[in-house]
């Protein structure tokens, strides 16, 4: 029997209307436990810069519920296997008021402005830019896959990277991501996510617009809305730095690019290979009635450029923390995505091939362009940690603000984990003793990072509290390994 072929057409849903659950929050107010217990605090508790960092977040929190935040996070460290929400309450030791930290996700995820203002606070803090020094930010977007009846928010998206069993359209949310690049002296360029919005398609907004209000924006929209919130945070804080941006060829789009430029941020991207480009107007005439040109007379191709030998020269930069050398060629043009000059660089692969990159900035240097279109890279890491290391994407939760407060979670906890470890030393991040086969040269992962704070708060609980008796040498060096076994 021959097989179907697989259409090209967006699938659609096709869960049905659940049931009401059995533990329904109005049926539990009905039904008030008197002697319900209260987790005021997680079994393993934050120690350190994490714990620190942790109450500058809950300080934008309401009162009430801020102390829950440090409690999941010190869950989300010491949690295994499928990350859902309830197993970062299980690891945090929360008790029978398990919907109060329910609701706070959902808090978390109603307030991700207000915690994504304290996080650029955090940066700041901790990186300072100095005066003449750069701002880097990346912004992309990724989907996460959902499986479930009613899950709000969710539709059915694109897959960018299907792996062989993976089809190409995808049923969950998609999220754009806002990260701060920052270049660590041994690790190179390092994606600290800021704030991230949801997606929703034009299709699947009637159902949330019902219950929330919610209006549809594109994704381009969504990403002016987190630039523009990240930029009046930053100079609130009286950081005057200009800020660079490094996009993938999705946002050069001029509904994105314009709105960015009146924010004065300058914005790097790749360009297409067949984008309609024009020379650099002539020098206006005297006494000419009528507005200066925008565009030259002559359109470029770049298919052209590329296939002359004259104008290539070789270019060392820094690409993903090593030193290359490859040919490139740059050019000032004029472009409809802006109205205005850009800077355009060729850059030809080892394999002969070759890609267009611009700058809306047509002072900028060649070098500084192609590193940061290198540095981009680092967002992309940032989401294969965020999935792969703290499951972001696996909560299992259904409600649309609780699914924005996961995801958020997740990429703030990513950052702050890479912030705690800035400072430490390669051995004390990759210790593979217990590993011979392992190569012990290797640079850290971020899972080697979280493994090494979860340890910590572990040791500061019980190895600190072990008494001065005979056997304490042997009952400590016991407990190391048992921890190194679980962590």
């Amino acid at each position: 029997m021959a097989k179907r072929k697989r259409s090209a057409k967006r699938p659609q849903a096709k869960h049905k209307k659940q049931t009401p659950s059995q533990h329904h929050k109005c049926q539990r107010l009905k039904r008030t436990n008197p002697l319900r217990s209260r987790t005021t605090e997680a079994i393993t508790p934050l120690c350190g810069y994490l714990q620190t960092a942790v109450a500058a977040l809950q300080s934008v929190l309401d009162r009430r519920i801020a102390f829950r935040l440090s409690i999941i996070v010190a869950g989300m460290l010491l949690a295994d296997d499928r990350r859902t929400a309830s197993a970062w309450f299980a690891a945090a030791g929360v008790q029978q008021d398990w919907d109060r930290f329910y609701e706070c996700l959902i808090s978390v995820g109603r307030s991700s402005g207000s915690l994504a203002s304290a996080m650029v606070g955090l940066l700041v803090q901790k990186f300072a830019p100095g005066v003449g020094d750069r701002i880097q930010l990346a912004l992309d977007d990724s989907p996460t896959s959902r499986f479930g009846r009613c899950v709000e928010g969710a539709g059915v998206h694109h897959n960018p990277t299907p792996g062989p069993a993976d089809g190409e359209w995808l049923y969950g949310h998609n999220w754009v991501l806002l990260t701060w690049l920052a270049t660590h002296p041994l690790w190179g360029v390092i994606a600290l996510p800021l704030q991230s919005l949801l997606y929703v398609r034009q299709a699947d907004v009637p159902k949330l617009a019902v219950k929330y209000a919610w209006e549809f924006r594109t994704k381009h929209e969504l990403g002016v809305a987190l630039l523009t919130s990240f930029v009046q945070s930053l100079r609130a804080r009286g950081v005057r730095n200009s800020v660079w941006l490094a996009v993938d060829g999705a946002y050069a789009a001029r509904p994105f690019l314009l709105p960015v430029l009146k924010l004065g941020v300058t914005v790097v991207s790749r360009l297409r290979r067949d984008a309609c480009l024009f020379d650099l107007p002539g020098e206006a005439v005297p006494h000419r009635r009528g507005r200066r040109r925008i565009y030259g007379r002559n359109k470029l191709s770049l298919a052209t450029l590329a296939d002359q030998s004259q104008g290539w020269e070789s270019l060392t930069y820094s690409g993903r923390g090593v030193e290359v050398t490859r040919p490139c060629k740059s050019f000032l043009a004029t472009s409809e995505l802006i109205s205005g000059r850009i800077r355009v660089v060729l850059l030809r692969f080892d394999d002969g091939n070759w890609a267009p990159y611009f700058c809306t900035d047509p002072s900028a240097d060649v070098r500084e362009i192609l590193e940061a279109v290198a540095a981009r890279w680092a967002i992309e890491e940032c989401f294969q940690g965020m999935k792969e290391v703290w499951g972001a994407g696996q909560q299992q939760v259904r409600n649309v603000w609780s699914s924005i407060g996961c995801w958020n979670l997740n990429s703030w906890v990513y950052g702050l984990v890479e912030l705690c470890s800035w400072e430490s030393p390669q051995a004390e991040l990759s210790d593979r003793r217990s590993r011979p086969w392992d190569n012990a040269s290797r640079r850290p992962s971020h899972a080697d990072r979280r493994r090494t704070i979860a340890r910590k708060m572990l040791e500061k609980q019980f190895i600190a509290t072990l008494p001065p008796t005979p056997n304490s040498p042997q009952i400590r060096t016991l407990l190391e390994g048992l921890i190194a076994i679980v962590i």
